[in-house]
Formats: C-alpha cells, sequence, structure tokens
C-alpha cells in the first residue's frame, strides 16, 4: 500500500494534518533540496532555512514531541524579554564577526598581494 502524498506547510489551507505532518530535519532537507535544484546555496542561506523551520518547529508545525511550560505570565514575559535580548546580541555579535572576517581578508590578500610583487621585483633584477 503506498503512502498518501504529504501536504507542507504552504499549503493554501495552512493546516497540516497530525497523520501528514513533516518531521523539522524532512522539512529543513526538503527546502534546502528545493534551494540547491535552483541555484548554490550559500552559508547564510542555510542557517537562515534553519532559523526558520526551528522557529516552525518550537511552534508545533512538525511531527514530534512537544515541550509544554507551564509558566505565570511574569515569567513568561520576562523569559520573552530575555529571548530578544539574546537573540539581538547574537545578531550585532555575528554582523561584528562578519565585518572583521572581512577586513582579515583584506588584509590577508593585501599582504599577499605585496609578496607577489617583490618576488616579481627581485626576479626582475
Amino acid at each position: 500500500m503506498t503512502e498518501p502524498p504529504r501536504r507542507f506547510l504552504s499549503d493554501v489551507s495552512g493546516a497540516v494534518p497530525a497523520a501528514n505532518k513533516q518531521t523539522y530535519a524532512e522539512a529543513v532537507r526538503l527546502d534546502l533540496e528545493i534551494q540547491k535544484a535552483v541555484g548554490k546555496v550559500s552559508q547564510e542561506q542555510i542557517e537562515a532555512t534553519m532559523a526558520r523551520f526551528g522557529l516552525k518547529d518550537d511552534l508545533g508545525e512538525f511531527e514530534g514531541w512537544q515541550t509544554v511550560y507551564d509558566l505565570d505570565t511574569a515569567t513568561r514575559d520576562r523569559l520573552i524579554a530575555h529571548a530578544r535580548q539574546d537573540a539581538a546580541m547574537a545578531y550585532y555579535s555575528s554582523n561584528n564577526t562578519k565585518k572583521e572576517v572581512r577586513r582579515l581578508r583584506r588584509l590577508v590578500w593585501g599582504f599577499g598581494t605585496a609578496i607577489v610583487g617583490l618576488l616579481v621585483l627581485h626576479l626582475l633584477k
């Protein structure tokens, strides 16, 4: 007996029957395969895909065990505020790291160019 076709999260209804839900890993793999079929997939695209599906997983849109937290409103609000602060810090930290990597690449490229130039000058003497 064949398995019924899967419905994806992007269906018009927006609802996914429990029996046909994808797992997080299946959803990420399928999305990345589609992106690779269209063209080269960068590390940023991979990370964005994992983050997007991670959020959907946290919201219970995928098959699997779901954690339920019994938090009072004040604790929940405090955790949300701290999570937002952590996300902002991670964002700015990663941007600073990217800038530093770009600076170091330019520095290495500059040194490499200078070394090649010096070698050419030495060979021409």
